[in-house]
């Protein structure tokens, strides 16, 4: 069997990138080293997107059609993985897509190994308001998960009470939030949030924002749903101290999976972040192995009937990995708060099913 890999490993994008494709690669050494995949080595290409989306339907077209491999892993944003579905339909392949997302889509050719937001947003919502307040502020990248997400947002908000009193949106990459950040300090009374939810993606926007919002001594919380442990390692520690995540996977999880997992990582890759896409990806690399060796076969349609079959028992969460028939899969929600340096977990729930429409009227980007 050989897989492709489809990530950022050079550009702005390659800091997160590079780390979800250690966690693939991780899952790949283990499979080999335990025999491979019907009884041959799992072999893996790599496509380096090099941080521009427009580059990833011609990942999957090299990766399938020159390198020929059976299946993919991969995508970051979500602009990225909705590039790659007219590719992924038109040469019939499968794509393990590993990051937490807006949900609204249900393409045949994608498993969904993130999060939708129904097995975060609700969680994270009611603590929001019992912990930090009800007045929110959102700001976000400018693209299809921020924005999707704000508006899954505000369509539910008032089942906790809580009232959204501004939001804006940046271009990817963007450094200046000034506006944006006075927007934010100078209102008074009831438009005054008592948190800023962020959706900011990358750490060079990411990094930015929290200094800036700190440097404005408003001394407002941020509660984000994408600032992972390689965001706060790019930024000041006393800029991304005190604030607050939600995910799927947070690197303080307990379990004998998670010890393992943290081990092996860092046996492998030395002291780099583990994070709740790279645990997707890690994860995704596994269901492959294991829905092939169900098959006895590695084509896309042999693949995709058997990864809703196959459980993998090794998720560092210390919950046992599978799909829905809908190809979505299944998770708890974990919050924690930051050091500055990685989060301490301070909430956990239960896994979730997944809804692929919650919040939503209709689909948002399928066929």
């Amino acid at each position: 069997m050989r897989i492709g890999l489809v990530f950022s490993l050079t550009g702005p994008r390659s800091d997160v990138g590079s780390t979800i494709a250690d966690g693939a690669l991780l899952a790949v050494r283990e499979i080999n080293t335990a025999g491979g995949v019907l009884g041959e080595p799992l072999e893996v290409e790599v496509f380096d997107t090099c941080s521009e989306v427009s580059r990833a339907p011609l990942g999957v077209r090299t990766l399938v059609q020159d390198r020929q491999v059976d299946a993919l892993v991969g995508g970051y944003m979500s602009a990225c993985r909705v590039a790659m579905l007219p590719v992924l339909r038109e040469l019939d392949t499968v794509l393990m897509y590993p990051t937490y997302f807006e949900g609204g889509e249900n393409d045949p050719h994608v498993f969904y190994c993130g999060a939708a937001p129904n097995q975060f947003l609700p969680d994270y919502l009611s603590w929001i308001a019992t912990h930090l307040g009800h007045r929110i502020y959102i700001i976000g990248s400018d693209y299809i998960y921020p924005r999707v997400l704000s508006e899954e947002i505000r369509r539910t908000a008032a089942t906790w009470n809580i009232k959204v009193v501004g939001d804006s949106f940046a271009p990817l990459g963007e450094t200046d939030f000034r506006d944006a950040v006075a927007e934010i300090t100078e209102r008074t009374d009831s438009s005054r949030p008592d948190v800023v939810v962020c959706n900011l993606v990358g750490s060079e926007s990411t990094s930015a924002f929290y200094q800036q919002l700190h440097d404005s001594g408003c001394g407002l919380p941020v509660a984000a749903t994408v600032t992972t442990g390689v965001d706060l390692r790019a930024m000041k520690r006393t800029s991304g101290d005190g604030h607050y995540m939600v995910a799927s996977y947070l690197a303080g999880v307990v379990s004998p999976n998670n010890i393992t997992y943290r081990s092996a990582l860092h046996q492998f890759r030395g002291p780099v972040p583990a994070h709740a896409a790279q645990v997707s990806a890690y994860n995704a690399v596994h269901m492959l192995s294991l829905a092939a060796d169900r098959a006895g076969d590695t084509s896309t349609e042999a693949l995709a009937s058997a990864l809703t079959h196959v459980t993998f028992n090794g998720n560092p969460t210390g919950t046992p990995f599978r799909f829905q028939a809908d190809h979505y899969s299944i998770h708890p929600a974990i919050i924690g708060e930051s050091d500055g340096h990685d989060y301490r977990i301070i909430a956990e729930f239960p896994p979730t099913p997944a809804e692929p429409w919650w919040g939503m009227s209709r689909s948002v980007n399928a066929r």
